[in-house]
C-alpha cells in the first residue's frame, strides 16, 4: 500500500498554468523500488563520414573513427562534444551487414536496423531491431514505439524515410512535425479521435470477415497473397485495440511553451534540438520505451541543406563526396555529433531511481556507410544502458566479416527479448557488456 508521503514520479508542479516535472525525490521510493524500465533508442545519419588515412596530418582534425583500440584511444576533434561522457560511450568500427556490402550506398536507412538481404529484391525486407525489442518493451506504454525522421513518411524503397519495419518487413511511417509529435504524446484525445477508433474497429471487423470468406475460395498462390494482406489488416486491428485501451488514460502533463514546436528543417539546429527534446520527453514520461530517429535522409529534400547550420552553403550529399579536403564535411558531421551528444547528455541529466535516464536507455547511433558508397565498416556509437549490463569507455574494432546483427542479438537479450539469432547474425557481441 502506498504511503501518503509517497509521490508518483509523474507528479508535476502547477503554477500560473505551467507544468514542471519534479526531480526524483526520496519520497518517490515506492516507484524507485521497482526494477528500472529499460529503453532503446536507434538513430541514423546519412552519407557516411570523412576518412583521411591514419597517417594523414589531418587524421585527428577531420577523421571520424578513433585512433587506437580498447580503452587507450584518441578521439578526433569532431567527437569532443562527447569527451565528458567518455565512460558512458563506446565507439565501434568494422561491423556491417554482409549481404549489403555490395550495395550502392544510399540504401542505408532501408537495412540499417533490419540486416535484411534486399540487394536485389525488396521482398526480403524484414523486421527492424527496434520493432523486435518493442514487442516486449512496449507492452506497458501508450506507444509501443516512436518512429521519427526529419523527412517524414516512408518515402520509397531504397530511399527510406524511416528506420523502422514491422514483422512483415513493411515500413512504418515516421513523424517529422514537432507540433504533431507533441500533440500525439501529450495532447488531449478528442471525441472525434475516440469516435474514429470505434469506427475503424467496426470496419476492420467487417473487412476481416469478408476476407476470410473469400480466402476459402482462392487457389494456393492467391491465398498466400491474401494471407499477407490479412497480416496487414491484423496489424491495424492490433494498433486500434491498443488505442482503445489507452484512450481513457490521461496523458502526462507537459508544458510545450518552451519548445519551438513550429520549427522545421529549414532551421536545422533548432529543428534537431526540438526533435531530440521530444525523444527525451517521451522516455522521461514513459510514453514509450522504444524510439528511432533518422536525422537526415539519403534523398534530396530539406535535410540536404542541414550544413547551413554551420555556415556551409552546399548540400550534405555533395560534402560527402569530398576526397581530399575534409574540413567542411568534418565540420558538418561534427555538428550532427553535437546534436546527438546533447541528447545523450540530457538523458544523463535526468535522475531516475538510483541512476539516470541514460543508465536505463541504450542509445545506438550511426550510419550504414563508412565513406560515401562504401557499405562497410559502419561508424557506430553506443551509449548508456548501464543498468542493462552495458559497459563503456572503449573503441572496439571488429574484423570486416563480423555482422552488425551480432550486436543486435546482444541488444535484444539485454533488453529482455530472448533472441538466438537476428537477420544474418552468427553469434553475439559480449565485449560491450560488463
Amino acid at each position: 500500500m502506498q504511503k501518503p508521503w509517497h509521490l508518483n514520479r509523474r507528479t508535476v508542479l502547477k503554477s500560473a498554468g505551467v507544468c514542471l516535472a519534479l526531480p526524483w525525490l526520496e519520497c518517490m521510493g515506492a516507484d524507485a523500488a521497482a526494477a528500472p524500465k529499460k529503453r532503446f533508442f536507434a538513430g541514423y545519419f546519412a552519407y557516411g563520414v570523412p576518412m583521411p588515412a591514419d597517417d594523414a596530418p589531418d587524421r585527428l582534425d577531420h577523421g571520424w573513427f578513433p585512433l587506437g583500440e580498447g580503452r587507450d584511444y584518441q578521439l578526433p576533434k569532431m567527437h569532443e562534444c562527447l569527451v565528458p561522457m567518455k565512460e558512458k560511450v563506446t565507439y565501434l568500427s568494422g561491423l556491417s551487414h554482409p549481404s549489403m556490402r555490395g550495395t550502392s550506398a544510399h540504401k542505408g536507412a532501408d537495412y540499417f536496423l533490419t540486416g535484411a538481404n534486399i540487394l536485389k529484391t525488396y521482398d526480403k525486407q524484414s523486421i527492424s531491431i527496434d520493432q523486435h525489442v518493442a514487442s516486449s518493451l512496449g507492452n506497458e506504454t501508450r506507444f509501443q514505439s516512436l518512429v521519427m525522421s526529419s523527412f517524414g513518411g516512408v518515402n520509397r524503397p531504397y530511399r527510406s524515410a524511416t528506420l523502422s519495419f514491422d514483422r512483415s518487413g513493411r515500413p512504418i511511417p515516421s513523424m517529422n512535425e514537432p507540433a504533431e509529435i507533441f500533440r500525439r504524446l501529450f495532447g488531449r484525445t478528442t471525441e472525434s479521435e475516440k469516435n474514429a477508433l470505434a469506427s475503424r474497429g467496426s470496419i476492420i471487423d467487417e473487412v476481416l470477415g469478408e476476407a476470410r470468406d473469400l480466402s476459402r475460395r482462392l487457389g494456393a498462390a492467391d491465398r498466400a497473397k491474401m494471407d499477407e494482406y490479412l497480416a496487414s489488416v491484423r496489424e491495424v486491428e492490433r494498433m486500434t485495440e491498443r488505442g482503445r485501451q489507452w484512450q481513457d488514460t490521461p496523458k502526462p502533463e507537459v508544458d510545450g511553451d518552451s519548445l519551438a514546436l513550429d520549427v522545421n528543417p529549414t532551421s536545422p539546429r533548432e529543428y534537431l534540438t526540438v526533435m531530440y527534446d521530444l525523444l527525451a520527453l517521451a522516455f522521461q514520461t514513459d510514453s514509450t520505451r522504444v524510439a528511432t530517429y533518422q536525422t537526415a535522409s539519403e534523398e534530396a529534400g530539406l535535410t540536404d541543406s542541414f550544413p547551413t547550420a554551420v555556415g556551409l552553403r552546399t548540400s550534405s550529399h555533395k560534402l560527402s563526396h569530398e576526397k581530399k579536403d575534409f574540413a567542411d564535411v568534418a565540420k558538418y558531421i561534427g555538428f550532427l555529433n553535437e546534436m546527438h551528444a546533447n541528447f545523450v547528455k540530457k538523458l544523463d541529466s535526468i535522475q531516475e531511481g538510483d541512476g539516470t535516464l541514460l543508465d536505463n536507455t541504450l542509445c545506438f547511433y550511426g550510419c550504414a556507410t563508412s565513406k560515401t558508397h562504401r557499405a562497410v565498416n559502419y561508424p557506430i556509437i553506443l551509449s548508456g544502458g548501464a543498468n542493462m549490463g552495458f559497459r563503456h569507455g572503449s573503441h572496439l574494432h571488429y574484423g570486416d566479416h563480423v555482422p552488425l546483427s551480432n550486436l543486435f542479438v546482444t541488444i535484444a537479450n539485454q533488453l529482455d527479448q530472448p533472441t538466438k539469432a537476428f537477420a544474418d547474425s552468427t553469434a553475439d557481441v559480449t565485449e560491450v557488456l560488463g
